[in-house]
């Protein structure tokens, strides 16, 4: 396990992102969202997945100079095209002009049609939550990854979907999640380590059971839906937020709701702490040191490695970076 500086780490995807093309703001806002998953602990789509961004432009078709502009917005929605590029552009931009709205009027909505992969959605919910609000978050995307429950074709990706809210003693509330039972980088960085998955995670397309990630690749093998049919649902209800309603075949959903349409909003983050509390405070299974919620552990994390100012890098982590620096020359961070 090496560290390495978090300064260093931003800089090094900045560089390399400049070798593909990459305006230095988007890369700045590219590299954000990687360098969150890392501090969270979440690799797969940390450094581990910063490879895959890389090869999108070919791969994907992804246009790395995008324009993005809102299209469409009233008092409370607002609708950017993405222009094809990685989606955090344009969902950052759906996300600040939502949060500001949402202030002005209580709630809010904000949609990203024509847009790539936005990552992860943890960073964009937490910033909503941080601002006092609370948000859901959804990515749809029309690949060949994951059935719909009983089927043997694939039609959805992934579809990940995130919740938060504010809390005043504890961190925010924060669920980020695929609809799948494990997200595709997840079995990438099982495969790199040498793993073997469980079964009922991935089939053929014949609907057998496949435990080497060696296996997975797209429209040979399928990722199933998490917890079968309520898998299936959510995906589809992403699919209706994030393609069915931006009319794209890969969109990206945001909602606030600002507490204080309800109730004062120190009064709301004093039943959110209650609420961990009382969450927090049941009896322990034997071995079981504490019970957490959702997202405190990510971002107790981060915390801690922000406060330092630098990342624990994992070995498949790395090699990934080494990947990196091989193809574009750019120099590895120390």
């Amino acid at each position: 396990m090496r560290e390495i500086s978090i300064s260093g780490g931003l800089k090094f995807m900045i560089d390399a992102m400049a070798t593909a093309g990459f305006p230095e703001d988007d890369a700045q806002q590219i590299a954000d969202v990687i360098m969150d998953s890392e501090l969270r602990g979440h690799a797969d789509h940390g450094f581990f997945f910063f490879q895959s961004v890389l090869r999108w432009p070919k791969a994907i078709g992804m246009n790395v100079t995008p324009d993005v502009n809102v299209v469409d917005e009233s008092l409370v929605s607002i609708k950017v095209d993405g222009d094809n590029g990685c989606g955090v552009i344009g969902f950052n931009l759906a996300t600040n002009r939502a949060i500001e709205k949402a202030a002005e009027t209580g709630m809010s909505a904000g949609v990203v049609s024509n847009a790539q992969n936005v990552i992860a959605l943890a960073p964009f919910v937490q910033r909503a939550a941080d601002n006092g609000f609370i948000a859901l978050a959804s990515s749809g995307f029309r690949f060949p990854v994951m059935p719909p429950f009983g089927g043997l074709e694939g039609a959805f990706g992934t579809n990940p979907m995130a919740f938060a809210a504010p809390a005043g003693e504890y961190p925010p509330f924060l669920l980020d999640m695929s609809t799948s039972g494990m997200a595709g980088a997840k079995v990438m960085e099982a495969r790199d380590r040498g793993e073997t998955l469980p079964r009922g995670l991935l089939e053929d397309l014949d609907g057998n059971s496949v435990t080497n990630p060696a296996q997975f690749k797209i429209g040979e093998t399928l990722l199933l839906p998490m917890a079968g049919v309520k898998g299936y649902g959510l995906a589809m209800m992403v699919d209706v937020l994030s393609t069915v309603l931006t009319g794209t075949d890969w969109g990206h959903f945001i909602w606030i709701l600002d507490p204080v349409m309800f109730m004062e909003r120190a009064a709301f983050k004093e039943r959110m702490d209650d609420e961990i509390r009382r969450i927090k405070s049941v009896k322990r299974k034997p071995g079981v040191d504490e019970i957490a919620y959702a997202g405190e552990r990510g971002q107790r994390r981060m915390a801690k490695y922000v406060g330092l100012g630098r990342v624990p890098v994992a070995d498949a982590s790395w090699s990934a970076l080494e990947q990196v620096a091989d193809t574009t020359g750019v120099v590895l961070p120390v």
